[in-house]
């Protein structure tokens, strides 16, 4: 019983913080074009995470076949089920958002199509349109 009602809080917390992070991203209008660098083939990307603005930029555009490096950089550790970043079909592995430690990811994205940046959960951050 005691376990049944821990597992129901902590699903309820999280379905509110994803409702209130899915709620900011729809008022603020947070679409936010990427720029990236080229560097030895790599194109890179910086993003900044913080607990308040979660990832900015949130829009990247590449190209299939290509080699790209997303560098996240964040501000804040974030907590709860948003307290990692993965890009699931290019980067499957949850990486946990910690202050101050920088999380890199380098993959080749094969085919195109539009890829979702998410927590482990399956909650949306962002998004990388591969042409």
């Amino acid at each position: 019983m005691k376990t049944s009602i821990v597992i129901a809080i902590a699903l309820i917390t999280c379905i509110a913080s994803t409702a209130s992070f899915a709620a900011d991203q729809s008022s603020t209008g947070n679409a936010v074009k990427a720029e990236a660098s080229q560097n030895s083939g790599i194109k890179t990307f910086t993003i900044l995470y913080s607990n308040a603005k979660n990832i900015a930029p949130n829009t990247f555009t590449v190209n299939a076949g290509a080699r790209v490096r997303l560098e996240v950089n964040p501000l804040d550790t974030a907590t709860g089920c948003m307290n990692t970043i993965m890009v699931p079909g290019l980067w499957d592995k949850p990486e946990p958002i910690i202050k101050g430690k920088k999380i890199v990811m380098e993959f080749t994205p094969k085919r195109p199509g539009s890829y979702k940046i998410t927590c482990a959960m399956g909650v949306n951050r962002g998004v990388i349109v591969v042409k």
